[in-house]
């Protein structure tokens, strides 16, 4: 077994090096930092919940992405990023959706000059920048077309996105914009998306590290720590 660290990958002593499993910390965070101050999009979204929509989405389950319209979601992100500007006052936003906001987070990056021209892509210090984000592994999973099939199963707030932003999200975690994942209460199937994830190559196993935990050593917020095995 190999263990995946922020910069590096290391055989583990006593494991069998050949038995195609890696070796992740993540981090499921208590949000006790008084510096920081942790907004869920969720709970502001609540309120403007479109509850005629929502009436309409049993016959038309696709519809369920508007019960949390994007205009609204991007309203609020903008609002908390202008003010985690203007005060100073550093921020986490607790799962964004849409390639906008981070469209908008990647040009405040560039001011600050976590852009490396010679890789394209960026290099941030999480503990200097006023706003961070992640984004929860559900926005990941599943996309709009996946409605029709699932249904009620996939009525988040806020909520599954169209396929174009669901991969505006891959493109952000892996130019390290987005720092970090949520996965919540881990199961077999976050893990088998995780481990095609990285047999697919569409998140590499160190940035798959650096966004399950040691980002969020950067940004400083409290953590308790478990280990996750994914196989490759």
């Amino acid at each position: 077994m190999k263990k995946i660290h922020k910069n590096k990958i290391t055989n583990i002593v006593w494991t069998n090096i050949f038995d195609n499993k890696l070796l992740f910390e993540v981090i499921n965070p208590e949000y006790q930092n008084d510096d920081i101050q942790v907004i869920f999009i969720s709970e502001l979204l609540e309120k403007k919940k479109n509850l005629e929509i929502l009436e309409k989405v049993w016959a038309k389950p696709a519809m369920y992405s508007n019960v949390y319209s994007p205009e609204d979601e991007l309203e609020i992100f903008r609002e908390l990023f202008k003010n985690a500007i203007k005060n100073k006052k550093k921020v986490h936003i607790v799962w964004v959706t849409l390639k906008e906001e981070i469209e908008m987070l990647e040009e405040y990056y560039k001011t600050l000059w976590f852009l490396r021209e010679d890789i394209n892509c960026f290099a941030p210090d999480f503990s200097v920048p006023f706003v961070t984000v992640s984004v929860n592994i559900e926005n990941l999973m599943w996309k709009g077309s996946d409605y029709k099939r699932m249904w009620e199963k996939i009525f988040f707030n806020p909520p599954i996105r169209e396929s174009w932003q669901v991969k505006a999200m891959f493109k952000w975690i892996n130019r390290w914009v987005i720092s970090w994942i949520n996965l919540w209460n881990i199961n077999k199937q976050k893990q088998d998306f995780l481990s095609d994830c990285i047999n697919k190559e569409k998140i590499l196993s160190i940035t798959l590290a650096k966004i399950l935990k040691y980002n969020y050593n950067e940004i400083g917020i409290y953590w308790e720590k478990e280990e996750l095995v994914i196989k490759y």
